[in-house]
């Protein structure tokens, strides 16, 4: 069965005079309708450019590059702007970061809601309203009509996110992005929106690519995850097999960092990983990590790491055998 969505080795480049600048470099995943897939990683590692390039909203000087990029197994590398345009919003649509910046402060939420829908069914603008009002309600927004006369600052953080869910979903697409869609939020509304996102995708039956960097929460709504830094993706496997049993150092670090309920005393350091992410201007030969991996030796430094393949959609980009790894993490997973 084909995927929903197919991506392999899609790369980002911004062109500077000191050297292209390369934030996304040969990253490879799939997604399968129905399933979530959580790309995580620390911040600056291209997770959120890894959406846009998706999406095709990256500036226009950045240049975009892939293998292969398909949707239901339509080509996206060739598409004009125009051909772009009529995918976004009504085959995969994107829940931005911060919803303030996102939603348009000059038009009320009914404008902004409806605009998406009378662009790709052109419909009268009363099915347009009828069918805002039916997702603001979907959502969990009460007296969903009454919202669609108010602008966004009138609108609470919490409110402005199901908003952006909303209008992500008006045209029912077959895969959504949701780009760190809980940062900007407290906790108890961060639950609340991880839920409804988990239950509309089984509502809808779509796929879903989640971006974030809390592991709290692919461990909650993953099926699949995909470990990020500096530009690659160095782990793939389910959630169960990447918590259990991290073979890339990096995903082990990660976890080391976790502070553990009963296991980690009041006043112990917390775990941290040392050193800096390397600069991403021009070519990176060896491993990414090495500058920063306890394990590093001189295998790590000549040539490009290549993803081990363990399993099929289980893989490490990393030098070490399987094995090895495997028991180095141990002690990130217990």
């Amino acid at each position: 069965m084909t995927a929903l969505l197919e991506v392999d080795g899609l790369s980002v480049t911004f062109p500077a005079t000191a050297g292209d600048f390369r934030p996304v470099r040969d990253v490879s995943f799939s997604v399968d309708r129905g399933e979530t897939l959580c790309i995580v990683g620390e911040s600056g590692c291209g997770k959120s450019l890894t959406a846009l390039a998706l999406m095709g909203l990256l500036p226009k000087w950045a240049r975009r590059d892939a293998r292969r990029l398909e949707l239901q197994g339509r080509d996206l590398v060739g598409l004009t702007e125009r051909q772009l345009a009529d995918i976004r919003g009504r085959r995969m649509s994107m829940v931005f970061q911060e919803p303030m910046t996102s939603l348009n402060p000059a038009y009320t939420v009914g404008e902004q809601l409806s605009e998406t829908y009378r662009r790709h069914y052109l419909s009268r603008r009363g099915v347009a309203r009828d069918r805002a009002i039916y997702l603001l309600e979907t959502v969990g927004i009460t007296a969903a009509a009454s919202r669609l006369r108010q602008y966004p600052h009138q609108l609470s953080g919490g409110l402005r996110q199901r908003v952006m869910i909303a209008m992500a979903l008006i045209c029912e697409p077959n895969l959504i992005i949701a780009d760190e869609p809980t940062t900007a939020l407290d906790v108890t509304i961060q639950a609340q929106i991880l839920h409804l996102l988990s239950a509309l995708q089984k509502r809808f039956g779509m796929g879903m690519v989640l971006i974030t960097h809390d592991l709290g929460i692919v461990a909650r709504v993953a099926t699949r995850v995909a470990v990020m830094y500096a530009g690659q993706i160095v782990e793939t496997g389910t959630v169960d097999e990447v918590f259990a049993n991290p073979l890339h150092p990096y995903t082990q670090a990660l976890l080391r960092c976790i502070p553990v309920p009963g296991r980690v005393k009041r006043g112990e350091h917390l775990g941290s990983i040392p050193g800096a992410v390397p600069t991403l201007m021009g070519d990176l030969g060896g491993c990414h990590f090495r500058n920063r991996c306890a394990y590093a030796h001189a295998a790590c430094a000549p040539d490009p790491i290549l993803m081990n393949e363990v399993t099929p959609g289980r893989g490490y980009r990393c030098v070490v055998p399987a094995a090895i790894c495997a028991a180095r993490g141990h002690g990130a997973a217990a």
